[in-house]
């Protein structure tokens, strides 16, 4: 499915029942076919039973339902098409003493003003690969990390629904003058571009803009003797490899 089929699904008058059905008590909020459960759950279930709390959703099948799955698949697949009832199973999330820490930079997750535009330019343009485009979100990758996109909106769960500010998009390319000549073809490039020498990488720096919003785009080529990782086996075990499937658990 694509985001320009997704503009029909705000037409439409139909409604789909999510049900929570906990241990003690059960909640419901109606949904437009094409938003996902986390909907409902921002919703139907109240805030101060869902803080602090480890949430897990099955079908009453025993199927994995998860929050980003729409409404209208989940319905068909484990409901009666317009509503459908998910055993949910809410407990404290563990919390214990030690250490740890950040492996590496996974995702970036941003609301546009034009995600169809915003889609284009990233895999049209900056050659990133789709790995999912549909009503609720795009995902991009270039293997090791990925940008989400979002659309804007109102009451949108976890974000206010505004386009996204921020400083810049880094991406390591392997041949900066070819990927110089196909960005000035760009039209949504909208400024001069400033290569600079750094330790360890080279570094092209431009801006893109998407509605009202105008972000930078930094390109690097990481120069002969920096490159490569010396732990790699231990850094690639603890992430997720965007680029081997779908991302994400479709119905359809």
């Amino acid at each position: 499915m694509r985001v320009a089929e997704g503009d029909e699904r705000q037409m439409s008058d139909e409604r789909i029942t999510i049900r929570f059905k906990t241990a003690d008590a059960e909640y419901s909020w109606d949904l437009k076919p094409w938003d996902i459960v986390h909907d409902a759950i921002h919703h139907g279930i109240p805030e101060d039973i869902r803080d602090g709390q480890k949430m897990i959703l099955r079908a009453e099948s025993g199927e994995d339902v998860y929050p980003d799955m729409f409404a209208t698949e989940v319905a068909k697949a484990y409901g009666d098409g317009s509503s459908v009832t998910l055993q949910t199973t809410i407990e404290p999330i563990s919390a214990s003493p030690g250490p740890w820490r950040n492996i590496a930079f996974d995702h970036l997750a941003i609301v546009v003003a034009d995600r169809q535009a915003a889609y284009e330019f990233f895999t049209g343009v900056l050659k990133m690969q789709e790995m999912r485009h549909d009503p609720h979100m795009t995902v991009l990758t270039t293997g090791p990390t990925s940008l989400f996109l979002f659309d804007t909106g109102e009451d949108v769960p976890l974000s206010d629904g505004k386009p996204s500010r921020w400083h810049h998009l880094g991406f390591v390319v392997d041949n900066l003058e070819h990927a110089y000549h196909d960005l000035k073809q760009a039209s949504e490039l909208v400024s001069d571009f400033t290569l600079l020498e750094r330790q360890e990488r080279w570094s092209l720096y431009g801006h893109y803009r998407n509605g009202d919003v105008t972000f930078m785009i930094q390109l690097s080529e990481i120069r002969e003797g920096w490159r490569g990782f010396q732990d790699g086996a231990e850094y690639s075990q603890y992430l997720y490899d965007y680029a081997a499937q779908r991302y994400g658990k479709r119905l359809e």
